[in-house]
C-alpha cells in the first residue's frame, strides 16, 4: 500500500454481497478482510472506495465500524441507498447511484429525474454522482451527458 503512493484505492465486495452469503460466513470472512483492507488503507493516508455490487442492505450497519467521514461507498443500485444514508447518516459518503440500465436504455429526462431525485434524499453533501458499478458500454451518450448537467443543475 505504501508503495502505491496514492490517495485513493477500490476495495471490491464484487462476491462477498450480502445477498449473496449467508450471514455466518459474511461474519467470519467477507467483513474481516474488508475491514482489515479498510483499515490498512486510512492508516496509509489512502481513502478506501468500497465497490459494493449486489445488494448490501442486511449488513450495511457494519461500515459504522470504520472511521467517520474516511471513506465512500459505490453501489450499483441494488443497495437500497436511501435506506444506507439514513443508517448511516454522514458517518460515509457516497457514489453512485444511477442505474446502468437507465443509462442505457432511458432517456436523458428520465435520467435527469433520477439524479435530481438521488441528491433531494441523500445529498448534495457526500454525494458524488456517478454510474451505479460503472457505465455501461452501451450508455447512451446523451443520458451521460444529461446525467452530469443534473448535478450541475441541481439546486
Amino acid at each position: 500500500i505504501k508503495r502505491a503512493n496514492g490517495m485513493g484505492t477500490w476495495i471490491g465486495g464484487w462476491r462477498g454481497a450480502s445477498a449473496m452469503v449467508a450471514p455466518k460466513i459474511w461474519d467470519e470472512l467477507v467483513w474481516p478482510a474488508m475491514y482489515e483492507m479498510g483499515k490498512a488503507c486510512l492508516e496509509n493516508g489512502i481513502v478506501p472506495t468500497f465497490h459494493l455490487d449486489q445488494n448490501w442492505d442486511r449488513d450495511i450497519e457494519r461500515f459504522k465500524e470504520l472511521p467517520a467521514k474516511s471513506f465512500i461507498i459505490n453501489t450499483d443500485g441494488m443497495t437500497d441507498l436511501r435506506r444506507a444514508r439514513k443508517i448511516l447518516g454522514d458517518h460515509a459518503a457516497f457514489m453512485g447511484d444511477v442505474p446502468p440500465q437507465l443509462l442505457a436504455n432511458g432517456t436523458p429526462e428520465q435520467v435527469k429525474d433520477y439524479v435530481k431525485s438521488l441528491i433531494d434524499d441523500i445529498g448534495p453533501k457526500g454525494l458524488f454522482i456517478s454510474s451505479g458499478c460503472d457505465a455501461p458500454a452501451n450508455a447512451k451518450f446523451e443520458n451521460m451527458v444529461a446525467m452530469f448537467e443534473a448535478a450541475n443543475e441541481w439546486r
